[in-house]
């Protein structure tokens, strides 16, 4: 068979641009660099994120909730508590800027987001050593102490609001007690609140 019948026989292994080469010899001649480069970085995003979830508790101040039960049937599950606020609950005032927030999900407008950022105004009560939310809005208050959060529409029940504070893992064996003292409203939190309203769970306390 002659050499006609392969055309292709002396083609040459196609060769990409120019720079593209430059890139990937600089890349070859500095592999391990760039492996500890990559190692680096990671380990610098999850120090961040540490950090800002520590923020609170190294720059905030520490205001007490009190604690409500979130279901009569279980409130401890395993090794940690699941934790309810009187501020979790969306007041008979409703929501600033949320107009129809006590409204069930199902009669929600389609343009409508179903999870809001949201602020609660806090004061303390009359006791001075326990807080409550005076208004919750969408907009950031100009001042008093405030905690970030993020309402949520269900379609089926109540909505609710979230602060980053519903879950706390407690030492084994321990549950129960926190639960009984929830239920008996005796269980308070104590929260790291930092001034732009991020709030970290300090730690609870049975009174």
């Amino acid at each position: 068979m002659s050499r006609e019948s392969f055309p292709f026989e002396d083609c040459q292994p196609a060769v990409g641009p120019a720079w593209f080469d430059r890139i990937a010899t600089w890349c070859r001649d500095r592999r391990r660099a760039l492996l500890i480069a990559a190692g680096v970085f990671q380990f610098a995003i999850l120090a961040a994120m540490v950090a800002i979830h520590a923020a609170p508790l190294v720059f905030g101040e520490t205001i007490v909730l009190r604690v409500e039960p979130v279901d009569p049937r279980d409130l401890f599950r395993g090794d940690y508590v699941t934790l309810a606020y009187t501020i979790s609950r969306v007041p008979p005032a409703g929501i600033a800027g949320i107009p129809d927030a006590r409204t069930p999900g199902y009669d929600r407008p389609r343009w409508e987001p179903e999870e809001q950022v949201i602020y609660a105004s806090l004061e303390p009560e009359a006791d001075g050593r326990h807080w409550h939310a005076t208004k919750i809005s969408t907009e950031r208050p100009a001042n008093g102490k405030f905690i970030r959060g993020v309402y949520r529409r269900y379609v089926y029940g109540p909505s609710r609001l979230y602060y980053g504070i519903e879950t706390f893992y407690v030492p084994e064996g321990t549950g129960r007690k926190y639960e009984d003292a929830a239920r008996g409203r005796h269980l308070v939190a104590e929260i790291a609140l930092a001034s732009w309203g991020q709030a970290t769970l300090r730690g609870l306390r049975i009174e």
